[in-house]
């Protein structure tokens, strides 16, 4: 079946809400970007590709603290630590994800996971190694955790805030279907 990109949404259709509707939901696509107020709820669609949601959906919570906080660092990493933790905005969200990227989530979680494991077990082939390859093995292991954080942290995230402030909360990592699906952010 072939999907009409002008077509109104399945989903707004079949639960007798409109567009008008879904302003007074709190939730707006501003270009590639989210835009909703903190206490809206979003559709019940995978926000990847706007097919019906797979049930339950988690709540996550976003982080954002403003990006100036970062000059901290050159004065004390412990104290950007502790300031950015105390200065984050954190909403509560409930993205929603069809079963498909479900376990596309879950499959870059799980690679993630095996490139620490395997980085683990290289530290400790490092420490038996008899040929002097130790060193070897060592880097390859940090190598191995460190892209294991890495793929996990960018494959495995659902959405990610862009910015937050008292009014709004913009959050990207939506699919271009999903955002299409919301009415243009005008405030």
């Amino acid at each position: 079946m072939e999907r009409n990109p002008y077509a109104p949404s399945r989903a707004t259709l079949e639960s007798g809400t409109s567009s008008a509707h879904a302003t007074s939901n709190g939730v707006w696509r501003d270009g590639s970007t989210l835009v909703m107020q903190p206490s809206a709820s979003l559709p019940q669609r995978c926000v990847k590709c706007n097919e019906e949601a797979d049930q339950p959906t988690r709540e996550r919570k976003v982080y954002w603290h403003s990006p100036w906080l970062y000059l901290l660092i050159l004065l004390n990493m412990i104290i950007f630590i502790i300031v950015a933790l105390i200065a984050r905005k954190q909403p509560v969200v409930t993205p929603g994800l069809c079963a498909d990227h479900k376990q596309r989530r879950r499959n870059a979680l799980l690679a993630g996971w095996a490139a620490i494991g395997l980085g683990i077990a290289l530290f400790f082939a490092a420490g038996s190694a008899d040929s002097g390859n130790g060193p070897l093995y060592v880097l390859a292991g940090i190598l191995s955790i460190l892209g294991g954080i890495v793929w996990g942290v960018v494959f495995g995230r659902v959405v990610y805030a862009k910015r937050i402030d008292a009014a709004y909360v913009r959050l990207g990592g939506c699919g271009g279907a999903f955002l299409d699906s919301l009415p243009p952010f005008t405030g």
